[in-house]
């Protein structure tokens, strides 16, 4: 049996002086018997793109998720990537086609969960609710929440003090982690993949406790709220342990990372830079920072349960524009803004409805938009690099990737890291906010088990324990899945079988039938509403 834990955002630096002193106990004995290393995230970091690249085994470019907004090349309206805009298949869809069970809890961009034979899914991150059909099969729901009753998909931090917060994430870990366990009993799986989220929200929130230099530290804070933390951390760990209690004597074991996390003051507003700088034209001022009355009645769980609950109300609807900002622009003068889809799109004639680029044109408008920003990045040192998109994508959903990425600095340093917001604001910089932690590019890998080339007993300190992984991708995992699983590795993944496991590996041939990929699927405006208002909270809105 074979047991991959997702553990979102975990980063050795933070993980590891919690292991070495002891308080988690169960991760630092797996990490004392097993092969470790860092695991390198996608560009950019962002776990839709991240999980749907472990997901795959293929690079963005073959499965179409540039992030968790979607931006056709013909139009300027935006949709909200879920599974059903993935278009390569996953390696349980590989798994299950070949007559493998496996059973899926809480892994993002798996929602609307598809029909899986034999299998069993828990849908993850941008399920709106409980209340959303999140499981496949459908009367799966019905048990898990009858085993499960305080299972919840998120704990929505908008309202609530910092210690609530990270109380009731807590909690939340508590009922994933029964969940978890409940759902390894249904059936003799071959492999489960179950997902913990709360470390990546937490990591988001509370960093500044972690790092007494960063700027928002405070010392009586961080004594009162690091023993909440260590707590949430260590019921992880105990949901780990349970799992492993309940996975029999001797399963594969599998922990990893989606990315890592650094602490973060800054924020770059590019579409402000551009603004300033000519590229981008606006018709009216930014939208005002305040949020309109519906704005701040949505952000009110209370009130939201209200609506949902009175049928006059529930059945108001309206569609939730994801950028309202992009209303403003003025295409007609624009050259080129960053778009909520995770990167600079040009505004090519022929392409765009309005584009006024001419394609002749294109790779002297992105050298010349490249030097300003590296000109103004002299001063500010907010970027770290600047990518053409096929640089980073190769597939047939290229197209569908913005022109430029840029990579804001994630470095060990706060005082240069950043993350980028879209929203034109009168100020092109800024400071992060409430979001102390931003994520980093690698993330943590742990394996061992039958089918892992073992190691040594290193009864060593923690600290001083070798890494064993090394040059580790998350699209590797995927192709190094299957391997363990006993089938081949398909020939269209990009990702390769790691040197830490064992037998021979075999590879399927190029005209094996593959899975089918995900469909289009809609979301009602209620729960596109719930999904845009927790991504914005994130920072990735």
């Amino acid at each position: 049996m074979i047991l991959i834990i997702g553990l979102d955002g975990a980063d050795w630096r933070i993980l590891d002086p919690w292991l070495e002193d002891g308080s988690l106990p169960t991760l630092a004995a797996l990490k004392a018997r097993g092969r470790w290393g860092d695991l390198t995230s996608t560009i950019r970091p962002e776990s839709s793109i991240a999980w749907t690249t472990f997901a795959t085994g293929v690079n963005a470019g073959k499965h179409g998720i540039f992030g968790f907004v979607a931006q056709r090349p013909d139009d300027y309206g935006l949709a909200l990537n879920t599974a059903a805009s993935i278009r390569a298949p996953s390696f349980w869809q590989y798994a299950a086609a070949a007559g493998r069970r496996i059973a899926l809890l809480n892994i993002p961009m798996t929602y609307p969960p598809r029909a899986f034979p034999d299998g069993a899914v828990v849908a993850g991150m941008l399920t709106p609710d409980v209340r959303a059909l999140f499981t496949q099969p459908p009367e799966l729901r019905e048990r898990l929440l009858a085993a499960v009753p305080d299972y919840v998909i998120n704990v929505e931090r908008t309202g609530m003090k910092l210690r609530d917060f990270i109380r009731a994430t807590t909690r939340a870990i508590q009922a994933r982690g029964r969940a978890a366990r409940w759902l390894l009993q249904q059936d003799d799986w071959d492999a489960m993949v179950a997902v913990f989220t709360a470390t990546d929200r937490l990591q988001h929130y509370t960093l500044h406790l972690l790092h007494p230099d960063h700027p928002r530290h405070n010392p009586d804070e961080a004594r009162r709220l690091l023993p909440e933390l260590l707590a949430a951390y260590q019921a992880i760990d105990a949901a780990i342990a349970d799992l492993l209690n309940e996975a029999g004597p001797d399963p594969t074991v599998i922990i990893l990372s989606d990315h890592g996390f650094s602490p973060v003051t800054r924020a770059f507003h590019i579409n402000a830079w551009l603004r300033d700088n000519g590229w981008l034209a606006l018709t009216a001022p930014p939208p005002a920072a305040q949020p309109d009355l519906w704005q701040r009645l949505r952000q009110r769980p209370g009130l939201r349960r209200i609506k949902r609950s009175l049928p006059g109300l529930r059945d108001i609807r309206r569609p939730p524009a994801i950028a309202p900002w992009m209303t403003r622009i003025d295409w007609s003068r624009t050259r080129a803004v960053y778009s909520p889809s995770g990167g600079i799109r040009f505004n090519i004639r022929g392409r765009e409805p309005q584009g006024i680029v001419d394609e002749s044109d294109l790779d002297d408008l992105a050298a010349e938009l490249i030097a300003a920003l590296l000109a103004f990045d002299a001063d500010s040192q907010f970027i770290a690099d600047i990518y053409d998109r096929s640089e980073l994508y190769a597939g047939p959903m290229l197209a569908y990737a913005p022109d430029l990425i840029i990579e804001p600095v994630r470095n060990d340093d706060m005082r240069f890291n950043a993350i980028i917001r879209n929203n034109p604001t009168t100020a092109q910089t800024g400071d992060s906010g409430e979001l102390t932690g931003n994520h980093a590019p690698q993330g943590i890998l742990l394996a061992l088990g039958p089918g892992v080339k073992p190691v040594d007993w290193r009864p060593a300190p923690v600290d001083a324990i070798p890494a064993t992984i090394a040059s580790a991708r998350l699209q590797d995992l995927a192709p190094t899945i299957l391997h363990l699983l006993g089938l081949p590795i398909p020939a269209g993944m990009d990702g390769r079988v790691l040197d830490f496991v064992t037998g021979d590996i075999t590879r399927a041939g190029a005209s094996d039938a593959a899975p089918s990929p995900g469909t289009s699927a809609d979301l009602s405006h209620e729960d596109q509403d719930i999904i845009q208002e927790r991504l914005r909270s994130l920072g990735y809105l």
